[in-house]
């Protein structure tokens, strides 16, 4: 999708011709189907009129009443919205829209914003430039409010702590009878335990749970390792739970994210003690999973001037829509803040300035797996649960050995591809490079690589 902008920001940089690829729209369909449907939308006769401004695009094409319906897209803080009455989001409409200004950006002409579309454009903006006020209440009225709040947190605490003790005594339990034990035990046993977890209001203690169900036990010799590890980790968690009043402030904050208390991104977005760093961040890939009707999206961000990286995290069902979602590939000009954390990473924007169409420069690059291998210790000494290190590496290239996936750096050292990754990401990486060797963007996860991107002259290309 091109877009076409006269500004110039703070940085000097010129936002000209921004470029969406299908691959990007295919990335925020809700589904296979819903791309295809929108791709046979994507025909210039489908639609009875389409243009474009500053900050939006707009269509009509006919449905099935007397009336078109009518989409747009804000490409300032992207979103989208359509007239039809689907549940998905974006629709087909939206999703066809946006695939027809991306193969013919040169018909979508210049215009004046319609009503419909100037109306929903301008109370996005408002929203977005709207300070945040606290409501006006009494001294009364505070002080109730606060000995609610602590109430709740209370009973909150307690019924997690008995969460914890049963985890625990479940621990004690398996380590006495032994792991060897493990693969005999019914396979509904840790979704059952998980579900008791999410009884007690700990969430967090739920998907350590499951990750109990998860291991190959097929894999002898290697599951062993994995359970005992996973057990470990547990138990430090439990037990850093229970050490609560003695932990600094941010630790318990930390404590309380792993074992299942929600962060609020109102509240984070209202504070004025978050740190708020401007920076050209590069969505460098996003990876989706889904746990019966909702989808949780993880964005992995770089701070192109800052080094800095983050995760924006978004949880959506079939019918819901993701308020601010974010493409992959994209770069946007934003002010982002960090939840507060012993290692902060995951946030969300405070503001999304605009779309940039080029790196200003390459992000950072470590040389090598050694830097990176010591860089994920470092992160784990600081958080020894957090699992995942964004690297960008120089050099790399992609090897097959036997039926294992490797990625090689310059000094010809290398790490392994998570085995079930898709196949069809790791050959387009091959056709970028054609088997030379380039910087890339990956996840190291578990000592195993998840491939998001590769650079290729100064350009960002998603896998």
């Amino acid at each position: 999708m091109k877009i076409y902008w006269k500004t110039v920001n703070e940085f000097g940089y010129k936002f000209s011709i921004l470029k969406f690829t299908e691959q990007q729209i295919e990335s925020i369909a809700p589904n296979p189907a819903a791309f295809k449907s929108g791709k046979s939308l994507s025909k210039k006769q489908n639609w009875s009129s389409f243009a474009q401004s500053e900050r939006s695009i707009w269509g009509e094409i006919k449905g099935s009443g007397s009336k078109p319906y009518q989409t747009q897209i804000d490409i300032t803080n992207f979103s989208y919205k359509c007239s039809c009455p689907s549940r998905q989001f974006p629709c087909k409409h939206g999703l066809g829209l946006m695939l027809l200004h991306a193969n013919l950006p040169s018909e979508f002409k210049s215009s004046e914003e319609p009503e419909w579309v100037k109306n929903w454009m301008d109370k996005r903006d408002a929203k977005a430039n709207k300070p945040t006020k606290e409501e006006e209440l009494s001294p009364e009225q505070l002080e109730k409010r606060e000995k609610a709040k602590i109430k709740t947190q209370e009973n909150r605490f307690e019924e997690v702590k008995a969460g914890v003790d049963e985890l625990e005594l479940w621990l004690k339990d398996l380590v006495r009878i032994g792991l060897l034990e493990l693969p005999q035990k019914p396979t509904n046993e840790f979704a059952k335990l998980a579900t008791r977890m999410v009884d007690a209001k700990a969430p967090g203690l739920a998907y350590w749970v499951g990750l109990f169900g998860k291991i190959n036990y097929s894999n002898e010799g290697v599951w062993q390792e994995e359970a005992l590890a996973l057990v470990a980790k547990i138990f430090l968690m439990l037990k850093t739970f229970n050490n609560y009043e003695q932990l600094s402030p941010i630790w318990q904050i930390t404590i309380k994210n792993l074992v299942g208390w929600s962060q609020s991104a109102k509240e984070l977005l209202a504070s004025s003690d978050a740190e708020v760093i401007n920076d050209q961040w590069l969505v460098a890939g996003q990876e989706t999973s889904i746990d019966g009707d909702i989808s949780t999206h993880k964005n992995w961000l770089i701070g192109i001037l800052t080094n800095k990286k983050a995760i924006v995290v978004n949880h959506t069902t079939y019918y819901t829509n993701i308020e601010n979602p974010l493409i992959p590939g994209s770069i946007i000009q934003g002010d982002f803040i960090y939840f507060p954390a012993s290692l902060p990473y995951r946030g969300v924007f405070k503001t999304q300035q605009n779309l940039l169409d080029t790196l200003s420069q390459l992000p950072a690059q470590l040389q090598n797996w050694a830097e990176a291998y010591a860089l994920y210790g470092e992160m784990r000494k600081q958080n020894p649960w957090h699992a995942d290190l964004l690297c960008c590496i120089k050099n790399v290239a992609l090897i097959k050995q036997k039926n294992q996936w490797l990625v090689y750096d310059q000094n010809l050292n290398y790490c392994l591809v998570e085995q079930d990754f898709e196949i069809l990401k790791l050959l387009k990486w091959l056709a970028i490079t054609k088997n030379k060797k380039t910087n890339a963007v990956l996840v190291l996860r578990n000592e195993k690589l998840y491939p998001l991107g590769v650079f290729q002259n100064n350009k960002y290309l998603l896998l």
